[in-house]
């Protein structure tokens, strides 16, 4: 069976935007076909209702349904920009303004899952239905939750050398539903820190309640992804121990495998294969258009953008992902295409928010920076290596393995909202990218777009109660 995130139930709650500062206009309108989220959440049909409808704020094309992990890589040096969009070609050129569309509808989009989740979370209490089991509903919106936070210190926060460290910015950091015009008062931002302890504290509670399944309803989040994404989070804080640790409870769960390397564009082509942890479902009544931004008009798309030349050739000789990162079906070197997405026509690729091969990733380097575990954080980039059709690396210090891991990640995870991210947090992006674009260059100091700029209307709106990210 399907499950379609369209929402079913509209609450007046969720079409707010947390965190901004809301027109008194906007305010004023009276919804005609909504429900008042105070009272619309109350029983087991509305309660799911409204839990799908978060899922559907991840569905936006502004969030994970395009622009959230394609931006990652467009901002990197994995994607190239092939179409008309000044605001694509900003963020290509990484030259973005704070007035960039792109920030602003980004920065709504997450806010208003925020929201959703919020607005769920506090109607739980309430709910006299005995059907409900109150903790795990918590749960899977506390993930939810979590996952937007994090997503939003990995653009917005940390600083110019990476994350966990002193000084880091955070984001605005709301817990509360906006119900009325005075919940929309802005927020000043919150310390990187907090926002990261939060995120922690929601995906610890997830893990903590045992009525809650280790895998939900396929297209919903359960405990082990919890356990992932909190995995990948202490990999971004260098709390290495504890990434190794749930990446390891996960692998060795046996609940997931390995796609065959020579069924690599499977994983997606299938879709909610064995390798994913979740993946956020599309059908054609409930589409999305990733595939027609990459494609040609010749093929029904905008070919927005496309590979970069640099990933090709990034990928060693005999590398069975090269073809599905880079086919052909675009055309020339600097305009190939991904068959991780291609359904132009009826937009129903799934997005895979986490899958094993990234669980392995993850312990190797966390072996590795470690340091007393080279011959096991080897082992594990093997796998990765292996399944892609390569020899065995012959990394052995630290460093090597360092190179050798971040270089996986990139092929591996092109296209997948990674690269950016990797090198910022590692604090590789002008020793990979060009100190012209992220590091000092002469008397132009660059090091400031390892953060992304604060949408222009946050700050003024909200009076300058919402700092702007220096350099912008």
């Amino acid at each position: 069976m399907k499950l379609n995130y369209k929402l079913v139930l509209t609450l007046v709650s969720l079409s707010a935007v947390l965190g901004t500062s809301c027109q008194k206009e906007t305010l004023d309108q009276k919804p005609q076909a909504s429900l008042d989220a105070t009272t619309a959440i109350k029983d087991a049909a509305s309660l799911t209702a409204a839990t799908l409808g978060i899922y559907s704020g991840f569905q936006s094309g502004s969030y994970h349904g395009l622009r959230y992990f394609a931006f990652a890589d467009l901002y990197a040096d994995n994607m190239s920009h092939t179409g008309t969009f000044p605001s694509f070609a900003t963020i290509a050129n990484k030259q973005i303004l704070p007035d960039n569309t792109e920030v602003g509808s980004m920065w709504n989009s997450m806010y208003s899952t925020i929201n959703r989740a919020n607005t769920v979370i506090a109607a739980i209490p309430s709910i006299a239905d005995q059907s409900v089991v109150k903790d795990n509903v918590l749960a899977e919106t506390r993930i939810l939750r979590a996952n937007v936070y994090f997503d939003l210190i990995r653009y917005w926060g940390g600083s110019k050398t990476g994350f966990n460290q002193a000084g880091g910015v955070g984001v605005p950091l709301v817990l509360t539903p906006t119900l009325v015009e005075a919940d929309a008062a802005p927020r000043v931002r919150a310390t990187e820190a907090t926002v990261l302890g939060q995120v922690i504290t929601d995906l610890d509670f997830a893990i903590g309640i045992s009525t809650f399944a280790n895998k939900n309803v396929t297209g919903r989040v359960g405990k082990d992804y919890a356990k992932a994404l909190r995995a990948r989070v202490a990999l971004y804080m260098g709390d290495y121990a504890t990434a190794q640790t749930y990446a390891t409870e996960l692998i060795t769960s046996t609940r997931y495998a390995l796609t065959a390397g020579a069924d690599y564009k499977n994983i997606w082509a299938l879709k909610n294969t064995s390798e994913s942890l979740w993946e956020i479902q599309y059908e054609p009544t409930n589409s999305n258009s990733i595939a027609f931004f990459y494609y040609t008009t010749a093929t029904g798309g905008r070919n927005e953008i496309a590979t970069a030349s640099g990933l090709n050739t990034a990928h060693e000789a005999g590398d069975l992902r090269q073809l599905v990162n880079a086919s052909t079906t675009g055309g020339a070197a600097t305009n190939l295409k991904t068959l991780k997405f291609t359904r132009v026509a009826t937009g129903d690729d799934n997005v895979v928010m986490f899958r094993l091969s990234e669980l392995y990733l993850i312990r190797a380097e966390a072996r590795a920076q470690i340091g007393t575990d080279l011959v096991g954080a080897l082992s594990d980039l093997n796998v990765v290596r292996a399944r892609a059709g390569l020899a065995v690396s012959a990394a052995a210090t630290t460093a090597d393995l360092m190179t050798a891991i971040l270089k996986e990640r990139r092929v591996e995870f092109a296209h997948e909202g990674h690269r950016f991210f990797d090198l910022k947090r590692t604090n590789t992006l002008s020793s990979t990218l060009g100190a012209s674009l992220f590091g000092i260059s002469g008397v132009f100091d660059n090091t400031f777009r390892a953060l992304w700029p604060i949408p222009q209307r946050e700050v003024l709106t909200s009076g300058g109660i919402i700092a702007q990210n220096t350099g912008y």
